[in-house]
């Protein structure tokens, strides 16, 4: 299994597999060819059907701008992956054709070469083994991060909120509309004020209004293609700064902030590794269902659960995430995506509160069912509820 850096990636929206993705393949293909005299970029499955409204062809463009390019959009051919790019590259040296495909998170894998992923750096790959290694060792699961990631992983999580915290910051502060054939208003900095007009908002515990707030800022800046922090992809960034926000409130120590996103990581590499975080492959379930048990690990642990609660916490709120489907109107980051952040950030703390109230012994689904569920269900989706922008919402504005 590898590094939780995967799971929260500084970038610029409004897609981790449809911007992110292509901009490293890009990165790759430069740096592998030289002398190029030209390169054409043929794009299939999901990012061929809502790669305009996800700004692949802008970073393509902004990528390719010093080469003679064309970018082709391929409704027709299926591949096996739904991300999957084609690039045909022309040089001095003679014509090279190379597959890469957008698993999701910023990572691609080029050629079908998963050996030119990063390595693992963790032995287990279940969360039940994890647990019971703990369990052996008296660790918590920050601990377990820390033991594998080295204590650099808490310098570079404290990176990862202070650009949260920039984020959030500017989606409260920044009026307008986002971009695209929407005309959809910014809300995030309505919402701030009216939350603000309360003479004593923090006091009251307007914990679900202060959640709401900031994961519309962020979701709204990564509409706009502002930098963000995908957790785990740019369209699911909305629910961790929620969680967090949430945290804040509670007056929760920074320290203890800090190890509670590694956990959050630690439940994302494990959905990432078992199953997706691609809704083009699994659906939303895969991205924001995946964020919304994240959120919910890290809100146990900085509620002071054990493993074997976190873990139960994180399983109910993927298992009551079963069968999301990814449907943005005119594939658009935006509708319903922005909005849903909010609803599963809310929802982790929920997952949070059920998993405090009922007996942990009572478990009949692990983390892991839920896992290994999500990513059938996903495999089940027609294609048109996974990222298509054919099925569902998205058939609304046809």
């Amino acid at each position: 299994m590898r590094s939780i850096r995967e799971i929260f990636v500084v970038g610029h929206g409004p897609s981790s597999s449809h911007t992110m993705g292509p901009c490293n393949a890009v990165i790759y293909i430069l740096n592998k060819y030289k002398d190029i005299k030209h390169i054409k970029v043929t794009l299939f499955g999901s990012l061929s059907s809502t790669g305009k409204g996800h700004l692949t062809d802008y970073i393509l463009d902004l990528k390719l701008k010093d080469i003679q390019h064309e970018i082709v959009f391929d409704n027709e051919i299926v591949k096996t992956h739904p991300n999957t790019m084609e690039f045909e590259v022309t040089t001095n040296e003679g014509n090279f054709k190379e597959e890469i495909v957008s698993i999701g998170g910023g990572t691609i894998i080029c050629g079908g070469h998963l050996e030119e992923l990063p390595k693992d750096i963790y032995p287990h790959r279940y969360l039940k083994d994890i647990i019971k290694y703990c369990d052996e060792n008296n660790m918590s699961l920050s601990d377990y991060v820390i033991k594998h990631e080295g204590e650099e992983i808490l310098d570079y999580v404290k990176y990862c909120y202070e650009k949260i915290l920039e984020t959030r910051k500017r989606g409260v502060t920044t009026e307008g509309y986002l971009p695209g054939e929407l005309h959809i208003m910014r809300k995030a900095p309505t919402m701030y004020k009216r939350l603000m007009e309360d003479e004593e908002p923090f006091a009251k515990r307007n914990y679900d209004l202060i959640m709401a707030v900031a994961a519309f800022a962020c979701s709204e800046e990564n509409a706009c293609g502002g930098e963000i922090v995908i957790a785990p992809t740019c369209g699911s960034c909305g629910v961790i700064p929620g969680c967090l926000a949430y945290l804040e409130a509670r007056k929760t120590p920074i320290e203890t902030i800090y190890k509670s996103l590694l956990v959050a990581g630690l439940i994302g590499i494990i959905c990432k590794t078992n199953a997706s975080i691609s809704g083009a492959e699994a659906g939303c379930q895969a991205e924001v269902g995946v964020a919304c048990a994240m959120g919910a690990a890290m809100i146990a642990y900085a509620k002071g659960m054990y493993n074997y609660k976190i873990a139960q916490t994180a399983e109910i709120a993927l298992e009551h995430s079963l069968g999301l489907t990814c449907d943005p109107i005119k594939g658009y980051v935006q509708i319903p995506c922005i909005e849903r952040c909010a609803m599963f950030a809310l929802k982790a703390k929920n997952a949070y509160t059920i998993a405090k109230l009922v007996p942990g012994k009572t478990t009949k689904i692990s983390f892991d069912d839920s896992v290994a569920t999500m990513y059938k269900t996903g495999k089940d989706l027609q294609s048109g509820y996974r990222e298509t922008s054919k099925k569902g919402l998205a058939e609304l504005q046809k």
